[in-house]
Formats: C-alpha cells, structure tokens, sequence
C-alpha cells in the first residue's frame, strides 16, 4: 500500500474528508486495466483480529484475502476499518453503527469516483472478517442491501462463542445470526473453512436449518497442502488469509464462485423505466437510486437500469425533483416510469 492517488494497478491508502487528521483509513486497489469510463466489480474485504500467534495483525493494510480474486475478476478491491470515533480498531467491531456508516458512504464514494459497479459488491473477510461478512454485511436492512454475493475464511457468523469476547451465551448469539442471515434473500455465499475444524461451518448451516436463506457453497481443505512448509518467514500459521497467494484446487473454487454470482447473481433483480417531462421529452442525466448504494443516471433516452437488487418492498426515488415511486420487488420490474412536470421545477 502506497501514499499515492489511486491509479490504475497500485493499492492505495485513502483517508475520507471526514476523518482527516485521524488513524481512519481504507485501502484501494484499482485494477490494471482501470479506465475513467469503465465498470468494475467491487471487493469488499475485513481483516481478522491482532493475533500474534497466527500472524494476524488486524491492520486494513495487511489484508490478502480478495487480492486474487479481484485479480482474477478485474475488480476493484477495498479493504475497510472497523471504526471507533478517531481510531481503527484491531480487534472485534469498534462501533458497529460507526463501522456500517463508513462502509456505505465510501463504497458510493467508489462507484461514484471509480467506475464501482453498484450491482456487483461483494464482502470478504478472513477471521474476524468472516464473522463481519454477516455481523456486519448483515447488519440491518441498509447494509444488507449492498452485497451481490458472501464469501468468508475461517469462522461464521453464529457457528461459535468467544468466551470473554464475543458470542456467549451461544444460544442468544445463534437467534441473532440467524435474523441476520434471513437477509441474504436468496443469494449466493461461499463458506470457505481450513481443515484444521472440518465440516463445523457445514454442520452449523444444517444443524440450524440455515440453507435455504441463499444459495450456500462450502470450500472445506488443508491449507498446510497448500503451503507445504509452514511456519515460513512468510505464513506463520494454518489460519492465514494468505493461502489465496497460492496455485490450489480450493482457490480455484473460489474463482469459479465468483465467475459464477458474476454470471447469474442469484437473490437479486433489476427495476428499469424512463424518465420523462409532461411534455413527453426525454430527460437525460437524472439521478434515480433505490437504496444509497443502488443509483444510476438517465441515458439521452430518459431510460434509466438499476441492478443488483433484492427482493422486498423498495422506493424508487429521483431526489432532484422529490419524485419516488414504491415497489414490491419479487422478480425484474419493467416500465417503473416518471413524468416530471417542469413547469414546477427548478429546471
């Protein structure tokens, strides 16, 4: 990670506006062939706790996890804080309200600046940021909305308490989780787990009926075949994020995955319509959004495509002209048009 502007093929450290003069920051990596006009897939990643004996640091510019995979995908790769105030926190979630707000607001930031596909963003993390792709990615109906697809290493949301830390009492922390994953709405997470626990994560999802929230792939295998000649000066521990770095059958699953939700993004629909005056003339360049993270601008047409959306009751809105429009979404909704009188405008 360098102190640069972002550009195309390097990972850079940026520090919002809003907490300048702070230890706040994300990492970005734009991917090499990055242009100003082009569209990319976005990854976002969370790190694991400080933990010495496993090499983890719990510092946003130590992450590895999606490096791969946005190489692989073309994507553009994020690496966000756990957030508290002024500070970074390198264990557990700082402030989750805090943590959700930073989130949001940068990865609009991204798809406004960047060319991030606002129907295209995952969440990944190793660790404890397994655990946040659901405590966090799942959080409440507004984080939620954001995500394309689920793919955590190591841990799951609910599968066990952290004595002293986290979780207990378990059966408490479960009916939690499992809210929490009702919000997945069908679509698409990769559970990925070292064989060092075997099957646990897999055991939990049918132990407690929790399949049928999306369309769930596990990826169960030693990450010692992976890397042969563990501790190195390198990868310390078995429970690394790093094991993406490495040729494997497992990585190439993850890829596979990642292909696939890109292809077919199960649980998720698309509104589409126009925009028009009374007069019937197309208007181009309109905002139209539908959650803070799902936008788009009208073409010369007035024809506006939101993507990437799940299922539920959702507000069309064009915040120019204090237009919406609300919908119960189960399948791709066409024609979800707006006439505009500017007679009573400020245009």
């Amino acid at each position: 990670m360098v102190l640069e502007e972002p550009s195309a093929g390097r990972r850079v450290r940026v520090t919002p506006e809003e907490y300048k003069g702070t230890d706040v920051f994300y990492s970005l990596y734009l991917p090499k062939e990055h242009t100003s006009e082009g569209s990319y897939p976005i990854i976002i990643e969370y790190t694991g706790n400080k933990h010495k004996a496993t090499g983890s640091s719990g510092l946003v510019q130590d992450a590895s996890l999606g490096y791969a995979a946005a190489i692989h995908t073309g994507a553009i790769w994020a690496v966000m804080p756990f957030v508290d105030g002024e500070s970074s926190m390198t264990n557990w979630w700082g402030v989750e309200e805090e943590t959700i707000e930073f989130a949001i607001t940068n990865i609009r930031r991204i798809c406004e600046n960047y060319g991030g596909n606002h129907a295209q963003v995952f969440i990944c993390g190793f660790s404890r940021g397994a655990i946040a792709v659901n405590y966090i990615g799942l959080y409440n109906e507004e984080i939620a909305d954001v995500w394309n697809g689920f793919f955590s290493h190591d841990h799951y949301d609910g599968q066990r308490e952290w004595r002293g830390n986290w979780g207990a009492p378990l059966v408490d922390y479960q009916d939690a989780a499992k809210i929490r994953l009702s919000r997945m709405k069908g679509r698409a997470a990769l559970a990925s787990q070292n064989g060092s626990t075997p099957g646990k994560v897999r055991a939990y999802f049918d132990a407690n009926n929790l399949n049928n929230f999306g369309e769930i792939t596990h990826n169960e295998f030693l990450v010692q075949d992976i890397i042969k000649d563990i501790p190195n000066e390198i990868v310390t521990h078995s429970h690394t994020d790093q094991w993406m770095l490495w040729e494997s059958d497992a990585k190439d699953k993850v890829m596979n995955w990642f292909e696939e939700v890109l292809q077919k993004h199960p649980g998720t629909y698309t509104i589409s319509g126009e925009v028009i005056s009374e007069e019937k003339v197309p208007l181009e360049g309109i905002l139209v959004q539908s959650g803070r993270t799902h936008f788009t601008k009208t073409d010369k047409y007035g024809a506006y495509k939101i993507e990437g959306l799940v299922s539920g009751e959702r507000m069309i809105r064009i915040p120019k002209f204090n237009k919406h429009k609300i919908i119960d979404l189960a399948s791709d909704c066409y024609n979800i048009d707006f006439k505009i009188d500017l007679t009573h405008s400020n245009e």
